[in-house]
């Protein structure tokens, strides 16, 4: 057996890093009420690949089970319960560090400016 091409391997993470950005994009755009429906021609704009290269992801994350394909109210693809799960995952853990409270401020919630008289055992300000 013959150990894949460095083009190989990148081309395999590149089609990896494409069905993650597509699977994250739909949930964000859902997530704005955008709409629920996903083609290469809506999702464009927000990825730097060519329509062929984003239907293909589309495809692979339908065989995944985290698309199913639509044709109404026009041709296109839908999370599916599980695919909505997996996007929100890596939704969130794309954006984690920016959910994190800034410099001085509670990361539990739990503070009300200095008052830290309620704080729980989670709070890193008392």
């Amino acid at each position: 057996m013959s150990t894949p091409s460095i083009n190989q391997q990148q081309g395999a993470l590149d089609r990896l890093v494409d069905r993650e950005e597509v699977l994250q994009i739909c949930y964000w755009y859902q997530g704005e009420g955008l709409g629920d429906i996903y083609n290469p021609a809506l999702l464009g704009p927000f990825l730097n690949r060519a329509p062929h290269a984003i239907e293909a992801a589309l495809q692979r994350l339908a065989q995944l089970g985290y698309l199913e394909p639509v044709s109404l109210p026009a041709p296109g693809y839908r999370l599916t319960a599980d695919g909505k799960k997996q996007a929100g995952r890596l939704f969130a853990e794309s954006f984690a560090d920016f959910q994190k409270s800034g410099h001085g401020e509670c990361d539990a919630g739990c503070c009300d400016g200095d008052d830290h008289s309620k704080c729980g055992d989670d709070c890193t300000l008392h």
